[in-house]
């Protein structure tokens, strides 16, 4: 075990690291990656499962930052790691730098999700856990790891976490370890101020196993976390009391800790003194960004520990993979996002139908040739018609992830989060539907598909105002133009941020699906009818002329 000495001098030197990256912006969050040190420390240098040769490894261990603005504390961490240089600290929200304010997708620095808004990086997190486990269940143990996330008091209170907890805790998601910074303050004003909830009470009516301790003891971070890793039939929740700014102090020396003004803004600015507070924590305040040579030595010989710890893991792969050849063709292709070859031009359709209907045909095809593909739908699955995928399939349930179909129930943002978190976990195929108004609610998780440049599938149904009887709540009406607009707008990588298609009848919903699945550089919205929808007259075979020029509509 790592003397505690040197624990304490490793969390202090992210806070240092922290605290002096946000001073040297002139902008950012010390406070709470202050407080948060002490945990990301030991997750870090004692638990977290990698391959520092090779990030992208399929079955490493999985972190998801939920509070983006606590990034100082993340690119700390990880520059003890190696991955970040003093000159990339120091480069802290500046244009065009690779530590922005708020993390953004970068797995082979170990960034494993974009995030800021709160609530839905620890929602990714619960979609990734659920990946986890349906591959285990084709696959085999060895495939196993945990995910970890992290969230805070604005996590907690965003309303996507009853999603992410009542679906988390239904599907008793033991290999999902999340950590809740509960240090009584947010931008503001206190926490206490605002609620009065038993958070352990509400986590564990949704079926998780709840540890609190003291979030800045070691100790007790350590205990938790070797007591999550034994669980097995429930997620776990450690509710660790942090403080605010850590270590920070005031121009006379005295504590500036546990203040509201240290959230938001740099330590100086909200009145505290950066060379006390850096000096108190054993830095040299003339020139704050380095590593202590000791904690650089720590984290190098984690490193070592891992990757005998990787190389074990992989031996026993082999050995798997000698003994079940086809399925180790399947586990590659799944992660290298192979499509197995459709023809779909064998595809039926009836004429004249909703589009919603033709997409029931296409999904209940895929359902018994896309064998890592994964649908959910927000209690509407026979109404958007995803209950189609059902043909060759069963939902996902407690102990038993070898369906995939998720009833995610009503909640819309939390199964569209859920989906991003399946696309970045990766070897799936995450496809989600509702109605086309409620587009609204997942318009948030949309925009992180679109910015982490994820293929996610969006089936939106009930297309327009010929919902009828529903009257004008359930009438989609302004919905297509936000979708296209964003769809009009580039990504990193200079293309659409998102593809969307409507096809006008049911042939062009079965190209429009074939384009939505060949589609793997950002999400893909299909907008799709209620009302029948008469078919457009064609000569010759619709899978091999214009239609995916669009030059059929797409109406």
């Amino acid at each position: 075990m790592t003397d505690t000495n040197l624990v304490n001098k490793a969390a202090d030197n992210i806070r240092i690291l922290s605290a002096s990256m946000v001073e040297k912006a002139k902008s950012g969050h010390p406070g709470g990656a202050m407080g948060g040190a002490d945990f990301i420390n030991i997750l870090y240098s004692e638990f977290l499962v990698f391959d520092p040769e090779n990030p992208r490894w399929e079955n490493r261990d999985r972190f998801f930052l939920d509070p983006g603005h606590m990034s100082p504390m993340l690119y700390a961490v990880l520059s003890l790691m190696g991955n970040y240089s003093m000159d990339d600290l120091k480069a802290f929200r500046q244009w065009g730098s690779i530590t922005p304010g708020h993390p953004e997708l970068d797995i082979d620095r170990g960034v494993e999700n974009t995030s800021g808004p709160l609530g839905q990086g620890h929602t990714m997190a619960v979609g990734a856990a659920i990946a986890e486990r349906f591959l285990a269940a084709r696959f085999g143990d060895w495939t196993s790891h945990k995910i970890y996330t992290f969230i805070s008091d604005g996590g907690i209170q965003e309303e996507i976490s009853q999603g992410a907890g009542r679906i988390a805790g239904s599907l008793g998601l033991s290999n999902l370890i999340m950590f809740y910074d509960a240090n009584n303050v947010q931008l503001s004003t206190y926490v206490d101020d605002i609620t009065d909830e038993d958070t352990a009470k509400k986590y564990e009516a949704w079926g998780w196993n709840v540890l609190s301790i003291n979030g800045n003891n070691p100790v007790e971070i350590r205990e938790a976390l070797t007591k999550a890793h034994a669980e097995t039939q429930k997620p776990t929740l450690i509710i660790g009391k942090t403080i605010m700014g850590k270590g920070a102090k005031s121009a006379d020396g005295n504590s500036y800790e546990n203040k509201v003004s240290t959230h938001g803004q740099p330590l100086t600015a909200a009145g505290a003194c950066i060379k006390q507070t850096v000096e108190g924590l054993g830095g040299n305040a003339d020139e704050p960004f380095q590593l202590f040579d000791d904690v650089a030595q720590l984290y190098a010989s984690r490193k070592e520990s891992l990757k005998k710890i990787v190389a074990q893991r992989k031996l026993v792969q082999v050995q798997w993979e000698k003994e079940n050849p086809a399925l180790a063709v399947k586990f590659r292709s799944f992660y290298a996002n192979e499509l197995p070859k459709i023809d779909f031009s064998t595809i039926v359709q009836k004429p004249d139908q909703a589009t919603r209907a033709a997409s029931a045909t296409i999904l209940g095809h895929f359902s018994g040739n896309i064998e890592n593909m994964i649908v959910s739908s927000a209690d509407l699955s026979n109404s958007d018609k995803t209950d189609g995928f059902l043909k060759n399939t069963k939902p996902l349930t407690k102990g038993d992830f070898s369906g995939a179909f998720l009833h995610a129930g009503v909640s819309e943002l939390t199964m569209a989060c859920i989906m991003n978190g399946l696309a970045l976990h990766g070897g799936v195929i995450a496809v989600c539907g509702t109605f086309f108004v409620f587009s609204d609610y997942m318009k948030p998780a949309l925009r992180m598909s679109a910015l982490m440049e994820l293929p996610v599938k969006y089936i939106w149904t009930h297309d327009a105002f010929r919902v009828g009887e529903d009257g004008p709540t359930h009438q989609p009406i302004e919905q297509e133009m936000q979708v296209r607009l964003l769809e009009s707008l580039k990504n990193h990588s200079g293309k659409n941020s998102m593809l969307v298609l409507r096809p006008a009848d049911v042939e062009e919903t079965t190209v429009a699906w074939k384009m939505a699945l060949e589609n793997v550089d950002s999400p893909t919205g299909l907008i799709l009818s209620r009302q029948n929808i008469k078919n457009i007259p064609r000569a010759g075979n619709p899978y091999q002329n214009d239609d995916e020029d669009g030059r059929y509509g797409h109406y």
